[in-house]
């Protein structure tokens, strides 16, 4: 105990000597002086008083001297000493801050922040504590410290919620990693939530606490909730009539007579109704509505009349894009409908119902870069030798970002064709094999990400092997094409390249029926619509995600995209495979914005679903799944002394200040000692 530490017996006993010293000094100066006091004048009161003063002080200044030198050995000792006095040890502990989108119901964030400082509060000096802010992974966090100020201005700088999800075993599986590398031994993580049931997973895993690690768990949702939400929104289109249909519910335990349900596009109202749902129902709306104008548009599907907003709006795109324009230059118009490759190719992009594609047909001579200005696409089917300029536009336009398809059959001369279609081509013509019809060739292999063939994939009822080919061009890939299509035999059948912001493919058969049967398989229609999307640099994306979503990007080769959030924060994205980059940062709901070269684009993102529902769970779920029931023995405070002293030490250098109080006041006791006994 600190009262019977040699520092406390010495600092007694410097105070002890010095009012002996005194008393045995003055007695001594009494005997000395009463003897004669008869012959001498007595002093006046005032004087004595004085000097009655000045012995008293000179007491107390030899007294303070000795006492300090006594504290400023024995202080780096006395909260050790103190601690043990009323029976207290330092402890580790891990404070776990909900962040997820459920906190922001109420005013359930500014409760748990206010917990957690209070947490803070009533720690002790030498403790040591960790802040973590957690979503369905860890945000911002402080490191064990002793600094309990620091860590309350940390708790009251972190940002509100935002819209990620819940996972509790995330955080509590870091907080024992803190605890692990912890200087104490006694040890508790703090968990304050509103225990949302959908963040404890249901996989049963085996993973706990570490062992003597403490839980306490601090509950501050509530038992009443009123929340609706947009959990769905789904576009059906005919041509430019769109039918908008959204599914709301209720996910609170509170019956709401009217909730107004509202659509929007471009942020102009549409239509809105009155809907009424119980506590746990949902009910289907449908919003039909036409669009005719061209473009990208947002839309919004909005619920109202409840307590928690950030689930209340679905977010959607709607484009409406232009017909897209193609350029046919065909070799071959005066023949029969069998060998007249401009119409099967016009058939397959024809649509009665939606004018996807608008197809001119012209003559090999009526090609010139004036023409080709106009159009998304050019496709050349069985055109021979062209002139010089012709070929200069076709290499200027490509260049530029148009999209060029070819496809020579009988009227293309090999020769020819490698010497004007040189860095044209994505592959050069070696010679045209034929096939006797009893050995006629399928498609046998296919690069299945590539962006002509990936969606059709997905169609169990395209099959590529059904189509019979009995004559092609055996042909070399140049270098950086990617051959997307290949035949039985090896050769390639489909071939795409780049060529500046432009994209070229070749196919090495003919696309009428003279050199195969292709054209007569359902697979011929799909994959011209693909193969025109992809050459204009369009495609059919998803347009509406979740937060946390990866979303998939155009972007041009050797170039970069852009993404904008709603937010304005601005992010670069380089090409990866198959002219794909992935942006990431979807953490917000609302419209993105996107530039992949002079393409324009946009898509939404809503919140998850899964964060709309507030139903909690019982805390004591999380403490049965977690808590280590094998226990360690409390480790001796002699133990964690060193440690704890250690921290004292370097906390207290103060000493330094109180040997120079000691020096300075043994300056002022030898003057005083002299004018007072002399």
């Amino acid at each position: 105990m600190f009262f019977a530490s040699p520092w406390f017996l010495l600092g007694l006993l410097g105070i002890g000597i010095p009012v002996a010293i005194h008393l045995i000094r003055r007695q001594r100066a009494e005997r000395i002086v009463l003897p004669t006091a008869r012959f001498l004048k007595p002093a006046p009161k005032k004087l004595v008083y004085f000097q009655q003063i000045q012995q008293w002080l000179l007491l107390l200044l030899r007294a303070a001297i000795v006492g300090l030198l006594a504290l400023a050995f024995a202080r780096p000792l006395i909260t050790g000493a103190f601690s043990e006095v009323v029976e207290t040890t330092p402890k580790s502990q891990v404070i776990l801050l909900d962040t997820s989108m459920s906190m922001q119901y109420a005013d359930r964030f500014d409760q748990a922040k206010a917990a957690v400082i209070n947490i803070i509060k009533s720690l002790k000096a030498g403790d040591e504590a960790a802040v973590i802010a957690f979503a369905e992974s860890p945000g911002r966090m402080k490191s064990l410290t002793t600094d309990l100020s620091g860590l309350q201005a940390f708790v009251r700088g972190v940002p509100a919620p935002g819209y990620r999800g819940t996972n509790y075993l995330t955080a509590l599986r870091i907080a024992d990693q803190l605890l692990q590398t912890a200087r104490y031994r006694e040890k508790t993580v703090h968990l304050v939530s509103d225990f949302q049931k959908s963040g404890l997973p249901a996989v049963d895993d085996a993973w706990k606490l570490g062992p003597g690690i403490g839980l306490d768990l601090i509950d501050i949702g509530n038992t009443e909730t009123l929340n609706l939400a947009v959990v769905e929104g789904h576009l059906a289109r005919n041509k430019e009539n769109h039918t908008l249909i959204g599914r709301i519910k209720n996910f609170g335990n509170v019956h709401v007579d009217t909730a107004r349900v509202s659509l929007q596009i471009d942020g102009t109202q549409l239509a809105s109704r009155t809907v009424s749902l119980g506590g746990g129902s949902e009910i289907r709306v449908e919003f039909p509505f036409s669009i005719r104008q061209a473009g990208m548009h947002r839309g919004t599907l909005k619920i109202a009349g409840d307590r928690f907003e950030p689930d209340n709006i679905h977010h959607f795109v709607v484009d409406v894009a232009p017909a897209l324009r193609v350029l046919c230059v065909s070799g071959e118009t005066d023949g029969s409908v069998d060998e007249d490759e401009a119409y099967w190719f016009r058939s397959a992009l024809y649509q009665k119902t939606r004018a996807t594609f608008h197809i001119d047909v012209i003559e090999p001579g009526q090609l010139n870069l004036e023409t080709l200005a106009s159009y998304a696409v050019v496709a050349l089917l069985n055109v021979g030798s062209l002139a010089p300029r012709q070929v200069a536009a076709l290499r200027s336009y490509v260049k530029g970002g148009g999209g060029l398809l070819l496809a020579p059959a009988d009227r293309v001369d090999a020769t020819d064709y490698n010497r004007q279609y040189d860095d044209l081509t994505p592959a050069l013509l070696r010679r045209k094999k034929n096939q006797s019809d009893g050995m006629a060739l399928v498609i046998a292999q296919m690069h299945a990400q590539h962006p002509v063939v990936r969606s059709l994939q997905a169609d169990e009822k395209t099959d590529f092997g059904t189509a019979r080919f009995h004559e092609y061009w055996a042909a070399d890939p140049a270098a950086g094409s990617q051959v997307i299509m290949r035949f039985e035999d090896g050769d390639p059948a489909l071939v795409a390249h780049r060529l500046g912001n432009g994209r070229v493919l070749l196919f090495t058969s003919s696309l009428d029926p003279e050199w195969n049967d292709f054209p007569l398989q359902v697979t011929y229609l799909p994959l011209m619509h693909e193969a025109m999307r992809y050459l204009a640099g369009r495609r059919d994306q998803k347009m509406s995600y979740r937060v946390g979503d990866l979303v998939p990007v155009s972007v041009p080769a050797n170039g970069a995209a852009r993404v904008i959030s709603p937010g304005g924060d601005v992010t670069q994205l380089r090409s990866g495979p198959a002219d794909l980059a992935f942006y990431q940062t979807t953490s917000e709901p609302g419209f993105y914005q996107t530039r992949s070269g002079n393409m324009p684009g946009r898509f939404a993102v809503n919140a998850a679903v899964q964060e709309s529902d507030l139903i909690s769970l019982n805390p004591d779920e999380i403490r049965d799944r977690v808590v280590n029931s094998e226990t360690s023995e409390a480790p001796a405070r002699v133990d964690q002394a060193p440690a704890f002293r250690a921290e004292l030490e370097q906390s207290q250098q103060s000493w330094w200040w109180i040997l120079l109080a000691v020096f300075a006041l043994s300056l002022v006791e030898t003057f005083l000692a002299n004018r007072t006994y002399r």
